[in-house]
């Protein structure tokens, strides 16, 4: 049995998903940007610095990993 990777953006924690939409909704472009880069993204740790920093500062998180849901916790 395979087991298929999810990206960042959808193993994004849904309340964080919303609080960015909030936060962006009248620059739908960095909020696209964004959503774009996690959308590509299955590591963490290749998110660019200053989107890390965006979700981490809005999130008001110590540490990028904990904005997205583990696959044990499902």
């Amino acid at each position: 049995m395979q087991e298929t990777r999810l990206t960042l953006y959808d193993r994004l924690k849904p309340e964080y998903k919303k609080s960015m939409a909030e936060l962006y909704k009248n620059r739908k472009h960095t909020h696209d940007s964004l959503v774009k880069a996690l959308s590509e993204e299955y590591y963490f740790t290749e998110v660019k610095y200053g989107d890390a920093f965006d979700i981490m500062n809005e999130c008001n998180l110590d540490f990028l990993g904990y904005a997205f849901i583990n696959q044990q916790e499902k």
